[in-house]
Formats: structure tokens, sequence, C-alpha cells
């Protein structure tokens, strides 16, 4: 009984010689979680200024400040965008591969929000919004007086991105509260 009862501490009593070799040696780093390690690696290669004017689909991690990439299929890169690649729905689209820590930016769309959008079917549609306004949106380039209602102003702007967002929630557009 007396031999189990030295080995036990005399196991232990090696770990923690090796242990305290190891730190003395300075082999040992901060233990990271595979998702801290990765957010740090992402921020290294991220650009320090956004290399996009606007994006409509913004894909970000959930870290603070997070990381962004802008997925929006456009023509042609910005010329501020370092790694340029083709989309791969459009071969015919490019998006921007670059990283940027911090806010996304402001949407690119011409309106926040259309209660009748009208868009084409590709992947992802262009759109135009239909709807009849007090006054069109700062971003609008384009607004001119509704046929119908000269009095109104429509966004006659048209952008190649995800469907617009409603500016009326359903159940008050279809009559409910």
């Amino acid at each position: 009984m007396g031999m189990k009862r030295c080995i036990v501490p005399t196991i232990l009593l090696m770990l923690a010689l090796q242990s305290a070799a190891l730190l003395v040696a300075g082999d040992v780093g901060a233990i990271l979680l595979p998702s801290q390690g990765q957010v740090a690696d992402e921020a290294a290669m991220a650009a320090k200024k956004r290399p996009w004017k606007c994006c409509d689909q913004a894909v970000c991690t959930r870290s603070i400040p997070p990381i962004c990439r802008c997925m929006d299929q456009v023509f042609e890169c910005p010329s501020t965008c370092k790694a340029c690649g083709p989309s791969v729905g459009d071969p015919s689209r490019r998006v921007c591969q670059d990283q940027y820590v911090g806010d996304p930016g402001p949407i690119c769309r011409p309106w926040e929000c259309c209660d009748s959008p009208t868009c084409t079917k590709s992947n992802p549609p262009t759109c135009r919004c239909g709807d009849e306004v007090d006054k069109c949106a700062p971003t609008c380039k384009t607004c001119l007086p509704s046929r119908p209602r000269p009095s109104r102003r429509v966004c006659l702007d048209s952008y190649f991105g995800p469907f617009p967002p409603a500016c009326t929630p359903k159940a008050v557009a279809a009559g409910g509260n």
C-alpha cells in the first residue's frame, strides 16, 4: 500500500516540473479559443480604410469591432479594392474580396425601403421602386413627379442587389393593425 501512495505524488511532481520548465523557457504562449485566433488573423489582413463606398450585402463577424466583407456583385470593383474576384453566381460580375474592420458602411440602394418593387428574375435581381412619396431619399439620383399624382414623387433609379425591405408591415398593408 505504501507503494501506491508514492506513485501518484511522483507523477504529479514530474508534470509540475515539466510545466515549470516550459514556462521558464518561454515556449508557452497565450491560450486562445479557435475563434479568437481566426478573428485576430482576419483583423490583421483587413484593410485600414473601407474599400467600398456602400454595401447592400455585408457579411460581418460577430466580434467587436466586426470584420466585414461586402458581397455585392458589381461590373467593376472600385479602385480601392485590392482583391477583386469573379462572382460565384454570375461570372460576368465581380466581388471585392477585401475585408474591413468596422461598420460596413451605408446601403447602396437609392431608397431604404419599398412597398412596390419591380425586380428582374435574375439572381440577384435588378430592382426599381414604384412607391409614390412626398420627397425622394437623398441617395436617389433621378426623382420625378408621379404621372397619376404630380404632387407626389417617384425615384426612377434602379440597383443591382437583393429585394428591398418593405416600408409598411404586412398586417397594416392587409388592413389589420
